[in-house]
């Protein structure tokens, strides 16, 4: 468990150098810049921006954190659980996601994430007790499969309180 915990946190902390290194590389692109980036951001049941202009998104791909600009080399990536952060006229709007795929283009991104909350509407203590149940559940599987699923259950809560602590 600690193990874990402690990778959470290393790299909870090298996200947010990755996040603040983005932000301070293209700051002064994005202040001169009046182009805008298209994004599309959404869950199966909702949409949470569509086509919006905004400056910047960054989001946890499963390679590492990724900034994209405007004029981005498409790519195609698979999200991880994390924060994708808005950054529009100046103002940051934080997401959790669980995971999800990533599609760029030069003037457009969509990000379609299995589930996503503000960051600022996630509860501290139901994240640490879905933490707890799913650690338990670990340890208490009977088989791989249920062993599997409760794995990814620890990721996903680690990765919810890593958030909520940044």
């Amino acid at each position: 468990m600690f193990s874990l915990l402690g990778r959470t946190a290393v790299s909870c902390l090298k996200q947010r150098f990755q996040v603040q290194m983005l932000k301070r590389g293209f700051a002064d692109q994005v202040a001169q810049g009046t182009e805008k980036l298209k994004l599309s951001f959404a869950t199966p049941t909702f949409a949470l921006r569509k086509d919006a202009s905004v400056d910047m998104v960054v989001f946890p791909a499963a390679t590492g954190m990724m900034g994209v600009l405007p004029q981005h080399v498409p790519t195609v990536a698979q999200l991880k659980p994390g924060v994708v952060t808005v950054i529009e006229d100046g103002k940051e709007d934080k997401y959790f996601v669980s995971s999800g795929f990533a599609f760029v283009t030069k003037d457009r991104t969509d990000i379609l994430a299995v589930e996503a909350v503000r960051l600022e509407d996630l509860d501290k203590e139901a994240v640490q007790r879905g933490l707890n149940e799913c650690e338990s559940a670990v340890n208490s599987a009977s088989d791989e499969v249920s062993q599997a699923i409760a794995q990814i259950g620890v990721e996903v809560h680690s990765a919810m309180k890593s958030a909520l602590e940044s």
